[in-house]
């Protein structure tokens, strides 16, 4: 009886003892959680050493940033516009980049880019680019286009859009291009002698695949840009000359200054049997090899090439040489031997930055290079005749005799 008396006793003790424990435990963690809700008040937040650390990297390199623009908002004479400030930061810093290729784009630009891509855009309707005398040539004026109705014609020189002289062919792109309804001064120079057209823009569109047979048996396609659909359409149009019989195939790609690498890349590949179209090598060395599989066309074909075949144009041409599926004729290609990725944001802006070097199949350099043809031949602007895609003819016509 004693015993159990003794041993309840020691029961009450321990329960007692757990209770004393539980209720310190409840204390303390009631008390912690004062203390943070106090910090959270206080402004103060307990993050991970590693937090901290990206955080103070972050203040040490932009903190200058922040203490300019605080200041302009706050002490500036006239009022500010935040939108503006940010979009100016993020272009002065890609412009820093000190290439021409890297651009960051407002939300509106990146519409207007994408748009352009696509084959449509709203400008005057032409094509130019920069000439080996560094003038910024017209090389097509577009059928039905707001320049042709104007009387803008093929080798007139762009002087000046809006009063105003810029140094690259896509300062110019961009101050021509605008809204629908909207008009643009362009001076233009033409045998010595300037003028100025005031022209209403419009919705431009141009097909980037056209095709059709020339002297009855011979297949031309011209490849005007790569956009999102040009292979497919390229793969149409091949299609059509194969099933035509034609003796040959003329595929032009001059004035073409590129687009979408993939669409050249497929088209490459439709050319093409087993074997290397490309490769791509980043700042790291490290490469991609891009290689079509063993289909290809029947037809013989030849490419023409100029100063202004460029870009994705480059790819396409080095891959025909180097692989020995069709002869290129004309003259040097432009040299941009560098590819763009495009990063998009949740706002619609957008950076277009240079991530690449692509290289032939046989590892020649392109960029600032360009591709040598194999037949060389001027074109002469002023003739009205086109050397190049009579040279073209005449060897496509004797391989097929």
């Amino acid at each position: 009886m004693i015993q159990a008396e003794t041993q309840m006793e020691n029961n009450r003790k321990k329960q007692t003892i757990r209770l004393i424990l539980l209720t310190v435990i409840v204390a303390f963690v009631t008390m912690a959680v004062g203390l943070l809700a106090l910090q959270l008040v206080g402004g103060v937040r307990v993050v991970p050493a590693e937090t901290y650390e990206q955080m103070a990297d972050i203040t040490k390199k932009y903190g200058k940033l922040y203490v300019i623009q605080k200041r302009i908002d706050e002490q500036w004479l006239w009022d500010t516009n935040d939108s503006a400030e940010m979009d100016a930061i993020y272009e002065g810093l890609v412009d820093s980049l000190d290439d021409k290729y890297s651009e960051y784009f407002t939300a509106e630009e990146a519409a207007e880019w994408k748009s352009y891509l696509d084959g449509t855009y709203y400008g005057i309707g032409v094509s130019f680019g920069e000439n080996k005398d560094g003038d910024f040539q017209v090389y097509k004026v577009f059928t039905d286009s707001p320049a042709e109705k104007a009387g803008v014609k093929e080798g007139d020189l762009i002087r000046k859009v809006n009063g105003k002289t810029y140094k690259t062919s896509e300062e110019i792109s961009k101050a021509i291009k605008g809204k629908t309804g909207t008009k643009v001064k362009v001076t233009f120079e033409r045998d010595g002698k300037e003028r100025t057209l005031s022209v209403m823009r419009a919705e431009v569109t141009e097909n980037s695949v056209d095709g059709t047979v020339l002297d009855g048996d011979i297949g031309y396609i011209r490849i005007a840009s790569f956009a999102k659909k040009t292979a497919e359409e390229f793969k149409t149009e091949l299609a059509s000359m194969e099933s035509k019989n034609v003796k040959g195939l003329i595929i032009d790609i001059r004035q073409n200054g590129g687009g979408y690498a993939e669409q050249g890349i497929t088209i490459a590949d439709m050319l093409l049997p087993e074997c290397t179209i490309t490769y791509m090598e980043d700042k790291q060395g490290k490469k991609k090899y891009y290689n079509s599989d063993e289909s290809s066309t029947d037809l013989p074909y030849v490419l023409l090439v100029d100063e202004n075949t460029a870009s994705t144009s480059e790819i396409l041409a080095a891959a025909v040489q180097d692989n020995k599926g069709g002869k290129l004729i004309g003259e040097t290609t432009f040299g941009k031997g560098i590819v763009q990725v495009e990063y998009s944001f949740e706002d619609g802006s957008a950076l277009k930055l240079t991530t690449h070097q692509y290289f032939s199949p046989n590892g020649k350099k392109i960029h600032k290079k360009g591709v040598k043809p194999d037949v060389v031949v001027k074109y002469d602007i002023g003739s009205g005749k086109d050397a190049q895609l009579a040279r073209a003819k005449k060897i496509l016509k004797s391989s097929a005799d």
